[in-house]
């Protein structure tokens, strides 16, 4: 188990859903190990140590942390709340003066509309059109977190060019579940970078297919990443034509890796820049010509939501960073990481992590979209010279 990475609970379920505690192990989330050893990871969801800023690696663009609770706030997940969850339902007979008004609310159907859940089986995507509709527009709002898992084959046969592959749990009729497959991801031979093509079909992966969603391409040490649509290269596009030129290909975001020239060990630190969505739900034009890297690397965040990794805090008492996945991770790994973003530094738009030797979670919310989601995952399995 590597000591520079997320790392698990030893109690935690193990597989592709067991959901332990990830704490960060040396110089990364926590690895696991018995009581003696002075670097293990806490027994269970303690309260991470204060931040120390003398020990915890510099982020360019770490913003103040907010003021108020949040998600280390013991009073959020104190007694009191666990009080209230081991409650029994309240009688009608206990509380007479409530009856009139929970009969109004059902009435009305308040009550009802407010706790339904959002139900991804309304999306019906066992539809083709509907699933590629999903897969590259922003996530609904309603749904909250989209929990997803992907499985990376590196078969004898895949050993250089490994295939990842996204899948989402959906409820069945009898209370089961079963997998949806998403879309497959697969590094491209013969090519001078890294350069990912991500297919909606497990096993046709032609940029000529109707099922290629997109590709993700890389600079020669793996420290940038660019993410694009299905479009065709610009400049190989007639701009006089104006069928051809609507075809051109458009920067869904870009990833920006800290070059670790000291060679020294951590957490890993990334920031992303994505289309900022429009009032209208779609994500704006941005064509290569205009670079979405130039603009960033300039710091012009026009039509942009900037993100990065959230910093881990240092836990003096075990000697290591720790990082909050909400059981959602269960092994050590410095590819592991939760994207926040300035606007809201509370709210995980991405987190990502490993459960297994081959398989990891994916969870996103809005505005990200499964398919930038996806690519983004894919930068960090990337090798990167300059970064470890």
């Amino acid at each position: 188990m590597p000591r520079d990475g997320p790392g698990y609970d030893p109690r935690a379920p193990q597989g592709p859903r067991g959901y332990g505690d990830p704490y960060m192990g040396r110089g990364g989330p926590g690895y696991g190990g018995d009581m003696r050893d002075p670097y293990q990871a806490p027994m269970g969801r303690g309260e991470p140590a204060p931040y120390d800023q003398r020990d915890a690696p510099k982020f360019q663009h770490q913003a103040p942390e907010p003021s108020g609770r949040g998600p280390y706030d013991q009073q959020e997940r104190g007694p009191q709340a666990n009080q209230r969850q081991e409650q029994p339902p309240m009688a009608v007979e206990q509380a007479p003066e409530v009856v009139p008004q929970l009969a109004e609310r059902v009435e009305t159907g308040l009550q009802a509309e407010e706790e339904k859940p959002f139900d991804i089986r309304s999306l019906k995507l066992d539809d083709t059109s509907n699933l590629r509709n999903f897969l590259m527009n922003p996530t609904p709002k309603e749904a909250k977190t989209i929990q997803c898992y992907i499985k990376r084959d590196k078969s004898t046969f895949r050993k250089m060019f490994p295939e990842y592959r996204v899948y989402m749990k959906i409820p069945t009729a009898n209370g089961s579940e079963r997998d949806l497959f998403l879309m497959c991801g697969k590094k491209r031979s013969g090519q001078k970078t890294s350069n990912y093509l991500i297919s909606m079909s497990e096993d046709d992966l032609r940029r000529t297919s109707h099922n290629y969603l997109g590709k993700l391409r890389a600079n020669f040490v793996g420290t940038e990443f660019k993410i694009y649509d299905n479009g065709s290269n610009p400049e190989d596009v007639d701009n006089d034509d104006t069928e051809s030129s609507s075809s051109a290909r458009q920067e869904l975001g870009v990833v920006q890796y800290e070059s670790n020239v000291m060679g020294s060990r951590g957490p890993r630190r990334m920031q992303v820049g994505l289309p900022r969505v429009q009032e209208d739900g779609s994500l704006p034009l941005m064509t290569t010509k205009e670079s979405m890297m130039s603009k960033f690397k300039k710091r012009d965040f026009t039509q942009m939501v900037v993100a990065y990794n959230k910093p881990p805090r240092w836990n003096e008492t075990v000697g290591a960073f720790v990082l909050n996945f909400n059981g959602r991770v269960t092994m050590a790994s410095v590819k592991n990481f939760q994207l926040i973003t300035h606007d809201d530094q509370d709210q995980v738009i991405l987190q990502f992590g490993r459960i297994s030797k081959a398989e990891f979670t994916m969870d996103f919310s809005y505005p990200m979209t499964p398919f930038q989601a996806f690519a983004i995952t894919l930068s960090s399995f990337d090798s990167k010279i300059a970064c470890d």
